[in-house]
């Protein structure tokens, strides 16, 4: 059974494997282990990590400024894929955010990946591009920019 935990700085070491094998190093999205920590270093970030017994196999990586929240990062291990782990890492990091009183949770998903099909079917909106955001192969990929919006 996978559960959720809460992370923090010292978890980065751990949570890297996931990332490598997660991204698809063609498309520039995978941060390294110092981008993680300076984002982890921020104030008002988060970092939730989906384990299956002692096996990290997902993390998610958020921050907020007043009432909104920006998913930067959601990463499962491609041997737990199709678990629902993304599904349980959202719905963590949108119950904290209910709780907080936060409005709107953005994101941004390479133009292409499959994950835009996921975020889509959970309520969330296209709202933006930003053209040749992510590179990887001598090419260039535009960026969507997705928003779910909540009244409290």
């Amino acid at each position: 059974m996978t559960r959720i935990e809460y992370g923090d700085g010292h978890d980065v070491a751990e949570i890297m494997p996931v990332m490598t094998r997660a991204f698809d190093p063609a498309y520039g999205e995978a941060w390294t282990a110092s981008q993680t920590l300076s984002a982890l270093s921020l104030p008002n970030s988060q970092l939730l990590i989906a384990r299956d017994a002692d096996q990290i196999c997902g993390f998610a990586i958020s921050r907020w400024v007043l009432d909104e929240e920006e998913l930067l990062m959601i990463a499962v291990d491609p041997n737990h894929q199709g678990k629902g782990i993304a599904t349980s890492l959202l719905e963590e990091i949108i119950a904290n955010l209910l709780i907080n009183n936060r409005k709107t949770l953005f994101l941004e998903v390479r133009d292409g990946n499959t994950a835009y099909n996921f975020y889509r079917n959970k309520g969330f909106n296209q709202i933006g591009r930003r053209k040749g955001y992510y590179s990887g192969n001598n090419m260039s990929y535009d960026a969507i920019t997705m928003a779910l919006f909540f009244e409290t």
